[in-house]
């Protein structure tokens, strides 16, 4: 085994397939053959990861008989984390061992209406990436609904960018309303999606699910936690008049409008 030369890949995300790259935001270290650099799927820490690959060994025929020759098998190699010390295979430049597509963990909050397309994208993510990016696209765009209180996809993300959600959020789920069509046109699969563009969109899910559902329950929760006097007491500093405050365990997933 030899160690392989350090790549030139960038640390953030750029993937021409899905469209879904955020300029000047927090880099996301996903995985990526040769990359010297990026979250561990064995440990999950961003560590600097070692690589190695294998030699071929052959003989050759010469004029004076048989030289034996080494050939590096470019596209086939391991990577060793520097947080755990352990490996990852990767054949033809994709990961193989352990698989990226699996253990898709179902955010707790996503709504009844929208966990199963989740939940079957989860499920044929390795199998099938095509099919599971269009499984999740139709989730992003029934959640948003949801979550917007409206019945168009578009009015649902100006909605969720009134109400602030942060910008990154809604250009991407622009991205999968826009590509949507082209990746699912008259009832047959098309376009490149592959396992980067969905682990991309299963991301995705779960941000707009922690955004738009539970981090707004959780603070409602710590606003009625504080009382009604203390409550109308800060509205008042505020300059607003008193409103009743929230209540504890309001039916959750409800629009927020």
């Amino acid at each position: 085994m030899a160690n392989l030369p350090s790549s030139s890949v960038p640390l953030v995300q750029e993937d021409a397939a899905s469209g879904l790259r955020e300029p000047g935001h927090r880099t996301e270290y996903l995985p990526a053959f040769n990359r010297t650099k990026f979250r561990c799927p064995r440990c999950g820490v961003v560590a600097t990861q070692s690589w190695f690959g294998p030699y071929l060994k052959d003989f050759r025929k010469t004029n004076t008989g048989f030289a034996q020759v080494e050939e590096r098998i470019s596209d086939l190699g391991l990577s060793k984390c520097g947080a755990c010390s352990a490996k990852c295979l990767w054949f033809e430049g994709q990961l193989v061992y352990p698989s990226q597509l699996t253990n898709h963990e179902v955010p707790a909050d996503l709504p009844p209406e929208v966990r199963k397309d989740f939940e079957e994208a989860a499920a044929i993510a390795e199998a099938s990436p095509r099919a599971a990016a269009a499984l999740l696209r139709m989730c992003i765009e029934g959640l948003c609904k949801k979550v917007g209180g409206k019945p168009k996809f578009e009015d649902a993300i100006v909605e969720l960018e009134q109400q602030g959600i942060p910008k990154a959020i809604t250009v991407a789920m622009d991205v999968v309303r826009l590509t949507g069509n082209e990746a699912l046109h008259g009832g047959i699969l098309h376009g490149s999606d592959d396992a980067k563009t969905v682990a991309t969109l299963f991301r995705l899910a779960s941000l707009i699910v922690s955004w738009a559902i539970t981090e707004k329950d959780e603070l409602q929760e710590l606003i009625s936690s504080i009382g009604p006097e203390k409550f109308a007491g800060i509205e008042e500093r505020r300059g607003k008049p008193p409103t009743k405050p929230p209540r504890r365990n309001e039916e959750r997933h409800r629009p927020r409008c």
